[in-house]
């Protein structure tokens, strides 16, 4: 999974470090939660295991207790994702490359060289990141150049493990068109986007297709699976589950991060799976009904 996001936040993966005005700019398009989750590691092992029981048909898993599957209520509670809002939809067609030029320049501040663009509308996640880590945000910082560094951070979330395409270094611009009005852009489902796409990359990877489903929502579908799932479910070393609010630009307190960023501290997997298939493999098919809990969240699960 790419973590250009935290590499470009270079911090230590569990503080968001963004300026309190990016912050709160992020909070109002709808990233702010999902920007406190953090990077994770990826247990290849369990992906496998779990694509394995991944049906096309139903786009649910099964399981020997029946099907669970990843549902818009997830997302929303593990990354903080809006569920109510526009359906996120784009025509890649129908805006010229020149077009797109001019987009980065607006609503990013600068233009990526020819070299970075691969397709019209796809450009290279390292350009954006390279960018603005040398712009500085200050609280005198023009509120332009605050909203093209929160564009910037929206799109490395994107590129690297919201949406990511195969190519893993790479974002589409495409989102842009979602992102030129800062207040709207929090009014769309970027949940309903985030799993559809999920559910595109289970059922190319189970059909054998592609290796898409280690590219970037692998992080997702752990963290669901560690929250669903008793015995594979790693066990908390810390006493404080969740990071407190952060200030905004405004002094104004932001919010709790999201569910998923339980994961983000300190954890130990001696009474759990890890790192084995044949041990995931064996664990799901002799799984009973007290293993999986598919009820409403809370912080005893």
């Amino acid at each position: 999974m790419s973590n250009i996001f935290w590499t470009f936040r270079e911090d230590d993966h569990t503080s968001v470090r963004l300026h309190p005005r990016v912050l709160t700019v992020l909070n109002d398009m709808g990233f702010y939660h999902i920007a406190r989750c953090g990077s994770l590691f990826v247990d290849t092992h369990l992906i496998t295991a779990l694509v394995e029981r991944w049906r096309t048909e139903t786009h649910t898993f099964h399981f020997p207790v029946g099907e669970a599957t990843v549902a818009l209520q997830d997302v929303a509670i593990l990354w903080g994702l809006h569920i109510d809002g526009r359906p996120l939809t784009v025509d890649e067609h129908a805006i010229p490359r020149e077009m797109w030029e001019w987009y980065c320049e607006e609503l990013l501040g600068f233009i990526p060289e020819a070299t970075d663009f691969k397709s019209k509308t796809r450009v290279k996640m390292s350009a954006i990141s390279d960018y603005f880590s040398g712009v500085e945000i200050t609280y005198e910082t023009d509120q332009e150049i605050v909203n093209q560094y929160a564009r910037g951070c929206a799109l490395l979330m994107i590129g690297s493990f919201m949406m990511s395409d195969f190519s893993r270094s790479h974002v589409s611009l495409l989102y842009f068109l979602a992102m030129t009005d800062i207040e709207i852009a929090g009014l769309y489902s970027w949940s309903s986007a985030v799993l559809a796409c999920l559910y595109r990359e289970l059922c190319l990877a189970s059909d054998g297709q592609s290796r898409a489903i280690f590219a970037g929502l692998v992080s997702l579908l752990q963290i669901w699976a560690w929250s669903r799932i008793s015995t594979i479910r790693p066990i908390n070393l810390d006493s404080v589950l969740f990071q407190g609010p952060l200030l905004g630009g405004d002094g104004n307190f932001l919010g709790i991060p999201p569910y998923g960023s339980r994961w983000l501290t300190q954890h130990t997997h001696i009474h759990s799976a890890r790192h084995s298939i044949r041990v995931y493999r064996d664990m799901f098919d002799r799984m009973d009904d007290n293993e999986v809990n598919l009820s409403p969240y809370s912080l005893e699960t």
